[in-house]
């Protein structure tokens, strides 16, 4: 096994960027959390606790094979909540 990530495909299947951006944290029992967690994995930890993201951005000018963005589809807001987590190598 190893701790470097997978290397990246040589071509995108799909193009976007993120705009107007935010990371909100809240710091959380690592226990809370835990159960939330697919198996084989445990909450990523920094000094006792573990964070959830909120995470909220808008995608812009979403297309396929570097193609430009699909008009007025191809934007939208998105919202996600993350929970951190490392397998049994700390990847």
């Amino acid at each position: 096994m190893t701790t470097a990530p997978p290397s990246s495909p040589s071509a995108p299947l799909l193009t976007q960027s993120w705009l107007d951006l935010a990371f909100l944290h809240w710091a959380a029992d690592p226990a809370d959390v835990a159960p939330l967690l697919p198996e084989g994995t445990t909450p990523d930890v920094h000094e006792g606790v573990t964070y959830v993201g909120l995470v909220a951005f808008r995608m812009h000018r979403v297309g396929w094979f570097r193609l430009p963005g699909v008009p007025y589809l191809g934007s939208f807001p998105e919202t996600n909540v993350r929970l951190y987590s490392v397998d049994e190598h700390g990847r």
